[in-house]
């Protein structure tokens, strides 16, 4: 069960950076404006109130978040599979684990606050246009990182504690 969990957050990994690679082409091909794509897209948005300079900000914000955001979900992907091969294996306290744990954590907080960056963009281009550019806070991802930080703590202590029961023995 675990090895399939293992595939699984490999199979993830990859479709991560294919998705990553697919829109970062979208993207520079929207903003790259071959044959007039760029115009077919912004059609209906008005130039001279500011909304196409405000839309192509927004998709140049979106540009420039893909390739962190797949840095991220590639470090929870790899540590988390990391992890999983070491429960397997009968090591999970470990201080490795508690690290991964805790890289995990952080990468997540990374994530959280690329989202409210990319909300910051979302509403400015709705206000701009008119248009609902589709993005609401989630505490989700707010409560998880925390709670990451404490569990990495929890394997730290888990592996004194095995380690002090291993000196009695």
């Amino acid at each position: 069960m675990l090895e399939a969990t293992i595939w699984v957050l490999r199979v993830a990994n990859w479709l991560n950076w294919i998705v990553a690679a697919l829109l970062m082409a979208f993207f520079a091909l929207l903003l790259a404006d071959p044959e007039g794509f760029r115009d077919t897209i912004f059609y209906g948005f008005d130039a001279e109130t500011g909304a196409r300079a405000e839309v192509r900000n927004y998709l140049f914000g979106v540009l420039a978040l893909v390739p962190p955001l797949a840095v991220a979900v590639h470090f929870i992907l790899t540590r988390l599979a990391a992890l999983v091969r070491d429960t397997a294996a009968g090591a999970a306290f470990t201080l490795r684990n508690a690290q991964r744990l805790s890289t995990i954590g952080w990468a997540l907080l990374a994530i959280n606050v690329a989202d409210l960056f990319y909300g910051w963009l979302s509403v400015r281009a709705s206000e701009a246009t008119g248009e609902y550019f589709g993005w609401s806070l989630s505490f989700t991802g707010w409560i998880a990182a925390p709670m990451l930080f404490v569990l990495a703590h929890v394997f730290r202590e888990g592996t004194a504690m095995r380690e002090d029961l291993e000196g009695t023995v």
